[in-house]
């Protein structure tokens, strides 16, 4: 029994402490930013971000997930609600993807 118990407590020494270690030593959390214009990857950014999704291509595309979702509800629940979300997703991915954050 003390044994085990002692094997457990090594385990978690070998993999919890460093983890507690590497937690404590983060300070913040940072949000991911637009590039500015002349960085690297603006232009993909632009093309991708700014003219694709945030343009009119990923509106009409959200807004006709959107309409199948809800078409797809009263038939099939298990596509519908995914469908859904995955097109509020598509419309407010810009908001989305700045709102998280990793650490670095």
């Amino acid at each position: 029994m003390i044994r085990n118990i002692g094997a457990r407590a090594a385990g978690f020494a070998n993999i919890g402490v460093p983890l507690a270690v590497l937690a404590l030593m983060s300070t913040s959390a940072h949000a991911f930013t637009a590039p500015a214009v002349g960085d690297l990857g603006y232009d993909i950014y632009n093309i991708v971000v700014n003219k694709g999704v945030k343009g009119p291509m990923g509106f009409v595309g959200g807004v006709a997930a959107f309409l199948f979702g809800v078409s797809r509800l009263f038939s099939n629940v298990m596509i519908g609600i995914p469908t859904i979300v995955a097109a509020v997703c598509l419309i407010k991915s810009d908001t989305i993807l700045q709102t998280f954050g990793m650490v670095i």
